[in-house]
């Protein structure tokens, strides 16, 4: 009873007791746990910097980096690989190794009829690609660069190596470019790469107004001229199609030191039917008696069939021979004047010179559905340009357009139309020396997003003379309406002045 001092019965002290107890063997349960943890972590700990130890100072290694140690020496080597040249040295291997990581060498050297000699010719790779390719079997370390990409992609499919033929795939659609896309395009067509070749052909056709114009295009061989030639969906006006054969030809003949001329011109066009699938008669009469008629390519009756469709002649254009003449699918690049939106169809209602100092100018645009901005004109309307006319500063923003009830805080209202300003402006400093300036955009615009150009003359910038227009219709910042086809409608702003003289559009289907 010295204990209870409440005056409890037995029953309820019994409980209590024993609910005590239970408490005490929990805390002590908890407590030993905890101690365990403890022990565990700190025993975790010290193997992990024993293990770490032994790493740096090279008493531990893992099986790759001792296959990778092996890897190009001849020790328990028992295969050489040769190649093509004098003072090639051979490279050792191990048939086991190379066996695990390629179906092929499984079955040179273990399937039903094995190689049996100990030297192995190696023909369509180089003795350093070779190395890489060897490299990577052992020890998975890859370095890929612009000139062993696409070799290693071709060993790789040689030696099906299914990993390394993914690492250089993604390698090349990362890196493909203006100056690089028929170069892949033609590797891709030679190895059979599906999958390169389509991304490459998509490429060169929605950019085909600037890779027409790279040195890379010289470099398509006759056959995959003519697969670009009869693609039909090439972001670009056909005399630039026919501009970029012409420069290929001249330079395919100053290559092989043939004469240039209408002769030797029309014997490479008619190899592999380049010549009858340029689409020569839907060339505008300037553009052909201008660009295509110096060269002499053409006999004096093709010459005609060509002429006959700028005389008005009934049914002309399907009288052209074997040229083609149907129209390509595809979008074209159309170059759409500021002043055509302004005030369609008509001249200025005024033009007068007057000095001022150029302001800051707002140039947004967006249409009813997909299309893409290749480039933005600007071009002051100096009366006499500067001699130094200073670097003027361009923002680009594209912005997503919602529609919205009330009036957002922080956000442009665009007739009724929301918008916010997207991430990743871009800010490039443009100099003009008193000459137009063609900036390059090429973004695409889907429908709920426009895109907007800030243009800032220097900070520094004296009164000039400009030769200035009026228009009747004209608003600061209202948007005005221009129809490029049937289909799609721009919708175009200007706030500020006269520093935009045109851009260039391409309708996506």
């Amino acid at each position: 009873m010295a204990f209870n001092k409440w005056n409890l019965s037995p029953d309820t002290q019994s409980r209590g007791e024993f609910r005590f107890s239970k408490l005490y063997i929990n805390r002590n349960r908890r407590s030993r746990a905890r101690t365990y943890e403890s022990q565990n972590y700190q025993k975790n700990l010290k193997d992990q910097r024993v293990l770490k130890h032994l790493k740096e100072d090279g008493r531990m290694e893992t099986v790759t980096d001792k296959l990778d140690k092996i890897c190009l020496t001849a020790q328990m080597a028992d295969v050489l690989f040769s190649f093509q040249g004098e003072n090639v040295p051979r490279i050792p291997a191990h048939k086991m190794i190379l066996a695990l990581r390629s179906p092929v060498f499984k079955d040179m050297f273990y399937g039903s009829f094995p190689l049996r000699q100990g030297e192995i010719r190696i023909e369509g790779i180089t003795w350093d690609i070779f190395r890489i390719f060897l490299k990577y079997l052992y020890s998975d370390h890859l370095q890929l660069s612009k000139d062993s990409v696409i070799p290693l992609l071709n060993a790789a499919q040689k030696y099906q190596i299914g990993e390394l033929i993914s690492k250089c795939e993604n390698n090349l659609q990362d890196n493909l470019a203006v100056n690089n896309a028929f170069t892949l395009f033609n590797y891709a067509k030679v190895f059979t790469m599906d999958k390169i070749q389509t991304t490459a052909l998509r490429f060169i056709a929605d950019n085909a107004f600037d890779v027409l114009k790279n040195d890379d295009f010289l470099l398509l061989s006759s056959e995959n001229l003519v697969d670009i030639l009869k693609f039909d969906y090439l972001c670009v006006q056909e005399v630039g199609v026919i501009l970029a054969v012409l420069r290929w030809v001249d330079h395919k003949l100053t290559n092989s030191k043939i004469k240039v001329d209408g002769k030797s011109r029309r014997a490479v066009l008619l190899k592999d039917g380049i010549l009858f699938n340029m689409a020569i008669p839907l060339l505008s009469i300037d553009e052909y008696t201008s660009i295509f008629m110096p060269c002499e390519i053409l006999t004096e009756e093709e010459e005609l069939q060509i002429l006959k469709k700028d005389v008005s002649i009934p049914n002309s254009l399907l009288s052209c021979g074997k040229f083609k003449v149907r129209p390509r699918e595809g979008p074209r690049v159309m170059e759409i004047s500021v002043d055509d939106i302004l005030n369609p169809g008509k001249v200025p209602n005024n033009t007068y010179n007057q000095w001022v100092t150029l302001q800051e100018e707002t140039f947004s645009i967006k249409a009813n559905k997909l299309i893409k901005i290749k480039s933005v004109t600007i071009k002051p309307q100096y009366q006499h340009p500067p001699q130094n006319s200073g670097r003027f500063n361009v923002n680009i923003q594209t912005q997503s357009l919602t529609i919205s009830q009330n009036r957002p805080s922080k956000r442009q209202r665009v007739n009724g139309l929301c918008s916010e300003t997207e991430e990743g402006t871009d800010i490039v400093d443009v100099k003009l020396e008193g000459k137009d300036y063609k900036l390059p955009i090429d973004k695409v615009l889907q429908q709920n997003e426009m895109l907007v150009l800030t243009i800032r003359p220097p900070s520094n910038q004296h009164a000039v003379k400009m030769l200035l227009h009026t228009y009747t219709n004209f608003k600061n910042g209202m948007m005005y309406q221009h129809d490029i086809s049937n289909q799609t409608t721009l919708y175009l702003s200007l706030t500020g002045g006269h520093l935009v003289e045109s851009f260039e559009v391409t309708e996506i289907c």
